[in-house]
């Protein structure tokens, strides 16, 4: 057909209607399409591969293991199914004194919170902390002593009065009972 007979009149070649690789077997009044493997459709339009283009993401491999079903070998820092997650290394990793695990591709990183922490895990006090826990412990062990030293001379003279029945207050005592009358 055409002006100069130099066309093809088979439906094959005027509309190459078979997709996806598709053979098209025809003459000029219909054609048949021969569709590769995972492939179906009148015109190969319909995709039942198990693994697509972009059935793994990320860079993932898609590995066939049957005609219905895949399994993506993903890159190092990549997990799921589809490859769709980035792994999470603040699982198996915690940051020290409230510092807060941001996970990277590949690993994680801490980051302190204010400024009286540092290092790759907040490990790091800064020497204000060091001098207020240091001022802390100090005013603890002063109250510790004060306490235990109340504690003993209440216990002193308590055995004083009834252990050896010395009244180191009764001159006191005596003295307030005047006054008042």
């Amino acid at each position: 057909m055409g002006v100069n007979c130099d066309r093809s009149s088979n439906l094959c070649n005027i509309t190459q209607p078979c997709k996806n690789n598709g053979t098209c077997n025809g003459n000029h009044y219909s054609y048949n399409c021969s569709c590769p493997c995972g492939f179906n459709g009148t015109d190969c339009e319909f995709d039942h591969r198990p693994c697509k283009p972009y059935t793994c993401l990320n860079n993932g491999a898609c590995n066939e293991t049957s005609n219905s079903t895949f399994v993506c070998a993903c890159l190092s820092g990549w997990q799921g199914v589809h490859c769709e997650s980035m792994v999470n290394f603040c699982d198996n990793n915690s940051c020290l004194n409230n510092g807060v695990c941001r996970p990277l591709l590949e690993n994680y990183k801490c980051e302190c919170l204010g400024d009286s922490y540092s290092g790759p895990l907040c490990q790091i006090s800064s020497a204000k902390i060091i001098i207020f826990k240091a001022v802390s412990k100090s005013f603890a062990y002063i109250s510790i002593l004060a306490i235990v030293a109340v504690a003993m001379f209440v216990i002193m003279m308590d055995m004083l009065k009834y252990c050896f029945g010395i009244d180191p207050t009764s001159g006191e005592l005596e003295r307030i009972q005047r006054e008042k009358q």
